[in-house]
C-alpha cells in the first residue's frame, strides 16, 4: 500500500510540473501509475489531498543558520531556485491551491513567515558584518524581504509569461541579486563580484 501511494505522490508531481495543476486529472494519474481511478481514490480523493501530501512530504533544505555572507545568502538564493525548479506545479498555482485548500493556505502562510523573517535576518546580519548599507527608512530591510519572498512565490508564473511574450528568463537567483544589490556597500559588492556577474 506504501509502494502505491509514493507511486501515485511521483507520477503527479511529475505530472504537475509538466502539465501544471489544472491540466491534470486524476485519471492521468492513475494512468501514469498503472492503476484504475478507484485505487488511486483509496489513497487520494481529491487533487488537493496529493498536493498535501506532497507539500508533508518535501524537506526544506535552507540552511539552518542564517547567512553570514554574501556567499551564504547566494546559497539561500540558490536552494529557493531549486525549489521553485522542482516543485514548479505548485507555484505556478500557488495563490489557487491555497484558496482552495485550508491546509495548503495555512502552510503557505507559515512558510511566508519563516522565508520573509530568515531573510531579514539575513540582510540585518550581513549589514553587522559589514556588507550592506544602513537602511534608508525604517523597515527598508523588512520591506526587501518581503519582496523577496513575494517574487519567489512567483516566480515560476512570471517566467512563464515571458517565455510565452518570447522575452528571455533567468534564474530567481540573479533576480534576487538585483534586488539586495542596492543595499550592498563596496565590500559587499565586492563580495558579490567573485561569484556572480549581474
Amino acid at each position: 500500500m506504501r509502494d502505491t501511494r509514493q507511486a501515485i505522490l511521483d507520477a503527479a508531481r511529475v505530472l504537475f510540473n509538466q502539465r501544471g495543476y489544472n491540466g491534470v486529472s486524476l485519471q492521468d494519474i492513475a494512468g501514469m501509475v498503472g492503476i484504475s481511478k478507484g485505487n488511486l481514490s483509496y489513497h487520494f480523493q481529491k487533487k488537493e489531498s496529493i498536493v498535501e501530501a506532497l507539500i508533508e512530504e518535501s524537506t526544506d533544505t535552507r540552511p539552518d543558520l542564517c547567512p553570514q555572507t554574501v556567499e551564504e545568502l547566494d546559497l539561500m538564493f540558490l536552494d529557493i531556485q531549486k525549489a521553485v525548479q522542482e516543485h514548479r506545479y505548485f507555484f505556478l498555482s500557488h495563490a489557487q491551491l491555497g484558496q482552495i485548500s485550508p491546509e495548503i493556505g495555512r502552510k503557505q502562510r507559515a512558510r511566508r513567515r519563516e522565508i520573509t523573517e530568515s531573510m531579514e535576518r539575513a540582510l540585518t546580519t550581513l549589514h553587522e558584518n559589514g556588507l550592506l548599507r544602513a537602511e534608508d527608512y525604517p523597515g527598508e530591510y523588512t520591506h526587501t524581504a518581503e519582496l523577496l519572498y513575494f517574487s519567489s512565490a512567483y516566480w515560476a508564473p512570471f517566467t512563464e509569461l515571458k517565455r510565452l511574450d518570447g522575452g528571455e528568463t533567468e534564474g530567481y537567483r540573479r533576480h534576487a541579486w538585483r534586488v539586495v544589490h542596492p543595499l550592498l556597500n563596496p565590500q559587499g559588492r565586492e563580495a558579490l563580484g567573485k561569484i556572480l556577474t549581474l
